[in-house]
């Protein structure tokens, strides 16, 4: 998936449980909404720890594979 598309998946199933962005990204993935938001996009260098992109996955109902395709290891270092 492109960073626009994490977003709009984040954002739909978000709107779909009656939540904020902020609040579904503190409760389902354990960071802010504006950490999550830069490590989803492609313009930012902001890694995402392997533990936030296996919970952001499990929110919108994929793999982290599919998701994120093949990670690198400095990403999973990363909180």
């Amino acid at each position: 998936m492109t960073g626009d598309e994490r977003k709009r998946a984040f954002r739909a199933t978000a709107a779909d449980r009656g939540e904020k962005f902020s609040v579904a990204a503190i409760l389902n993935c354990g960071v802010t909404w504006e950490h999550l938001s830069r490590g989803l996009s492609d313009e930012y260098q902001t890694p995402l720890s392997s533990e936030v992109k296996q919970k952001f996955a499990a929110y919108i109902g994929r793999t982290v594979e599919d998701v994120f395709g093949a990670t690198n290891e400095a990403s999973d270092k990363v909180a």
